[in-house]
């Protein structure tokens, strides 16, 4: 079981938005960090908010371009989106997506 006392942070990394997406209240599943081609960096954003399992997409400084929080109704559910994305979002050079973790602490 985890609890408080355990050390579960061991890095971390911060990321500044710099055109933000629209807010969310739901928890994502997972969250898709992009690298984008810079000329297509908005493009890329707005290919983003027409897909429906996109909650929002912010383009961030750091070391990707944009961040996008994902609904999904499970991995196999995510690996389409994911999918999904890569075959309608232009721009794109590369990808990281995280799953939310399902506990509390």
């Amino acid at each position: 079981m985890v609890d408080c006392k355990d050390n579960l942070i061991t890095k971390t990394t911060t990321y500044v938005v710099v055109k933000e997406g629209p807010a969310f209240a739901e928890e994502p599943f997972a969250f898709m960090f992009l690298n984008v081609k810079p000329h297509q960096l908005e493009d890329a954003q707005d290919s983003l908010s027409k897909i429906e399992e996109v909650i929002s997409s912010d383009i961030i400084f750091g070391p990707y371009d944009l961040i996008a929080p994902l609904r999904a109704k499970d991995r196999g559910d995510l690996e389409r989106i994911v999918s999904l994305i890569h075959k309608n979002v232009p721009g794109i050079e590369g990808a990281a997506t995280t799953i939310v973790a399902m506990f509390r602490i």
